[in-house]
């Protein structure tokens, strides 16, 4: 009797110790998840501080130009967009190649579905023109890459860059020369002066460009 009282209590010791060693480990292992808790909660908020005060930093950024540029200058801005047809064709990578190995500073880059009324306000000097409907009609029927491009007389260097407004009076070595035909499907738009830039820059990027350093253009300009 006296074994099989040992033995009884020998089971419920070992019992005991087994139920105070799942409680310690159950606190502890509650404990690491609190302080896990705890550590994620402290990263996911200096995560959140660290993007609100770049975010802060990007937009005071932004703002240190107007978003058209200094006519004039190295910070002569210009807008360029790559209608429809450009975007359907697959060159929107080939038409920012070019600009970025002429050595132009890429500032603003969108892709938008423009609607009808954004195409008319874009084309409103040629709303007198008998082909104004079907110019508003296509530019509004798919998405178009709108870009802002800035650098030394980029405005008339990225017309000619595009080429002729009739592509088959481009030259080779220009967009529309060497990879349209048809008038209608002229693939790009490029502001044609100052105060042209200044309107479609504001309209399509009323949210301002982005100012940044180009660290190579020691290497583009004197």
């Amino acid at each position: 009797m006296f074994r099989h009282f040992s033995t009884v209590a020998g089971r419920i010791r070992t019992a005991s110790v087994s139920r105070a060693v799942s409680t310690f480990a159950a606190r502890s292992t509650a404990s690491t998840m609190s302080s896990k808790i705890a550590s994620g909660s402290l990263m996911v908020a200096a995560v959140i501080q660290a993007f609100a005060l770049n975010s802060e930093t990007m937009l005071t950024s932004c703002e240190s130009l107007p978003v058209y540029g200094k006519p004039g200058t190295n910070q002569e801005r210009t807008f360029l967009a790559i209608k429809p047809d450009g975007v359907q064709r697959g060159l929107i990578g080939d038409i920012i190649t070019r600009f970025e190995k002429r050595g132009y500073k890429l500032v603003g880059l969108k892709m938008v579905w423009p609607t009808e009324e954004m195409a008319k306000s874009h084309y409103a000097d040629l709303k007198k023109k008998p082909f104004f409907p079907g110019l508003v009609k296509f530019f509004s029927s798919g998405p178009i890459v709108c870009m802002c491009w800035e650098g030394k007389d980029i405005i008339k260097q990225g017309r000619q860059m595009l080429g002729e407004t009739q592509p088959l009076a481009s030259k080779p070595g220009s967009i529309r020369g060497d990879f349209s035909i048809d008038l209608g499907r002229n693939i790009c738009h490029g502001s044609d002066s100052p105060e042209a830039a200044e309107h479609e820059l504001k309209m399509w990027f009323p949210e301002g460009a982005n100012d940044w350093t180009k660290t190579v253009d020691s290497s583009v300009y004197e």
